[in-house]
């Protein structure tokens, strides 16, 4: 028969507790470490499948849609672009400006069409005027409208503008 020595089977026994509570932090950390990697996999395939979804919706959006960019240039030369919004195909300027402004705007009805009084609180009055322009791709330059805003039909890809401008230089108007 042996007997040990009582420091002995402390040693044996610390050790044994020792070992023992690594292998079930192992244990612990690697099922952890599974659910959060299966959690991953569910994610990368979810956000695959509405990728997929997204790109067949705007093949469709595309069909029966416009993107065109709108500038509004403020007096004092603060612009705000609205970039790649879409819009019906068939829609006039006027329309696309109601939607990006969400009817925050006024106009009056002249001989019939309606000339922009008022876009986000800013006025027209004296010698400003609310005039549109459109982008000219052949001479890279702003050119004024030459309808109202309603009988202008925009295009896929057009760029347009809404500037306060300065009229007192009548025929020579800054441009946006």
């Amino acid at each position: 028969m042996i007997i040990l020595n009582s420091n002995e089977g402390k040693k044996r026994n610390i050790w044994f507790l020792t070992s023992l509570l690594l292998i079930i932090v192992v244990i612990v950390n690697a099922g952890v470490t599974i659910y959060y990697y299966q959690g991953y996999t569910n994610l990368e395939q979810q956000k695959n499948e509405l990728t997929t979804t997204l790109n067949e919706v705007s093949q469709k959006l595309s069909d029966v849609s416009y993107a065109v960019d709108i500038l509004i240039k403020y007096k004092n030369d603060t612009k705000t672009w609205y970039n790649q919004t879409l819009i019906p195909i068939g829609w006039s300027f006027f329309n696309a400006t109601i939607k990006i402004t969400n009817g925050n705007m006024d106009y009056d009805i002249f001989f019939g069409s309606p000339f922009i009084t008022e876009i986000y609180g800013e006025k027209a009055g004296g010698v400003y005027a609310w005039l549109w322009f459109k982008w000219d791709e052949t001479s890279l330059s702003w050119i004024s409208g030459e309808t109202g805003a309603d009988g202008y039909m925009l295009k896929d890809e057009d760029i347009v503008a809404w500037y306060l401008a300065d009229t007192s230089t009548w025929p020579d108007i800054p441009t946006p």
